[in-house]
C-alpha cells in the first residue's frame, strides 16, 4: 500500500472544507473525479475516512489522523521541492571560502556582507590571513571550496581566474627617515633591515625578484605570514615592508605608506577545484568576481 500524494492533497482539501463541492472549487477540478479519488484512497487504506451526508462531510478517527499527518507531509514535500530547486540553482547549501593576506581586511567583510543578501540560504564559513600555497593545499584537501589568492598559483588540480592587479607599496615606520620621502625607489632600501612575508609566498617571490633586478639582497629581521603581524612589526620600528596597496586599509598607527617607483604588481585571483561540479561554487565565483570588480572601480573613482 502507498498513499498517492495527489490523493492526499485531495483528501486534505475535502477534510478542511468539510464539503466536496467547495473542495472541488478550491482544487479547480470537477466534483465526481474528486469523490472517485477519495474512494480509491479509502479502498487502498482499507478504512473509511469520511462520513458523507448530503449537506456536509465529517471525519472519522482515521480521517482525523490522516488530516493531521497529511498536512505535515504536504508541507514537508513543498519545502523539499523548494530546497531541491534552491540547491540546484546554487542558492542553498554550505560554502567554505579562504582569503589571502590583506584581502582579509578590505574584501572579506564586503563579501560576507553582500553574500548574506545574495545567498541568503547559504551557510558561509570564511577563513582569512592565508598564503597562496596554504590556500591551494586547503582547496585540494576539500577543506575550502573557493579561495581568493595571489597569482601565480602553484601547479595543482586547481582552476583560477585573474580578477584584479594591485601595486606593491612600502609600509614605513613613522620614525624612519624614509617616511619623510614622498616617493621611494628600490635603491632607498639598500642596507635596510626589513620585515616580510615567508619566502614561499607569491608576494615575497615577486618582491625578491624585483629587488634582485636592482642588485639588492634584502636582510629580513622577521618573516611572518599574517599582514596584521607584519604591519605591527613595521609600527614597532623593526623596519619597512613591501606590501599590497590594500594593506593600507589596516593602518595600525606608527606607519606611513609610500609609492615605490617601478614597483611590481600582484595579481589577485579566484580559485576552485578543477573537477568541481557544484552549481553553488559556480554562482559564487561569478558573484566574487563582480564584487571585486566593483571594489576596484570604487577605488579608482
Amino acid at each position: 500500500m502507498s498513499i498517492d500524494t495527489r490523493q492526499l492533497r485531495y483528501f486534505v482539501a475535502v477534510a478542511e472544507e468539510r464539503h466536496f463541492g467547495r473542495a472541488a472549487q478550491r482544487l479547480l477540478i470537477a466534483q465526481p473525479p474528486l469523490s472517485q479519488q477519495i474512494r480509491l484512497l479509502e479502498r487502498s487504506l482499507g478504512t473509511e475516512l469520511l462520513t458523507r451526508t448530503t449537506r456536509k462531510v465529517e471525519l472519522k478517527p482515521a480521517g482525523e489522523l490522516l488530516l493531521e499527518r497529511g498536512r505535515r507531509i504536504l508541507l514537508e514535500l513543498e519545502a523539499l521541492e523548494s530546497d531541491v530547486k534552491q540547491v540546484g540553482a546554487g542558492l542553498q547549501g554550505s560554502l567554505r571560502i579562504g582569503f589571502t593576506g590583506a584581502t582579509t581586511y578590505g574584501l572579506m567583510p564586503r563579501v560576507v556582507r553582500e553574500a548574506s543578501r545574495a545567498f541568503e540560504g547559504v551557510k558561509l564559513t570564511v577563513s582569512g590571513e592565508m598564503l597562496t600555497p596554504q590556500l591551494v593545499e586547503e582547496l585540494e584537501a576539500h577543506r575550502l571550496d573557493v579561495a581568493v589568492l595571489r597569482a601565480p598559483v602553484p601547479p595543482a588540480d586547481i582552476t583560477h581566474i585573474i580578477v584584479a592587479s594591485e601595486r606593491i607599496v612600502a609600509a614605513i615606520p613613522s620614525n624612519s627617515h624614509l617616511s619623510d620621502m614622498v616617493a621611494l625607489t628600490f635603491d632607498d632600501f639598500a642596507g635596510q633591515v626589513m620585515v616580510g612575508y615567508p619566502e614561499d609566498s607569491a608576494l615575497s617571490l615577486a618582491i625578491s625578484a624585483r629587488l634582485l633586478d636592482h642588485g639588492l639582497t634584502p636582510r629580513y629581521a622577521h618573516r611572518v605570514r599574517e599582514t596584521s603581524a607584519l604591519l605591527s612589526l613595521v609600527a614597532a620600528g623593526i623596519g619597512p615592508a613591501l606590501v599590497p596597496q590594500s594593506a593600507a586599509s589596516l593602518n595600525l598607527g606608527g606607519t606611513v605608506f609610500r609609492e615605490v617607483e617601478d614597483a611590481p604588481t600582484t595579481d589577485l585571483a579566484i580559485a576552485w577545484r578543477s573537477n568541481e561540479s557544484s552549481r553553488l561554487v559556480e554562482r559564487f565565483v561569478a558573484f566574487l568576481e563582480e564584487v571585486i570588480h566593483d571594489e576596484r572601480r570604487e577605488e579608482t573613482r
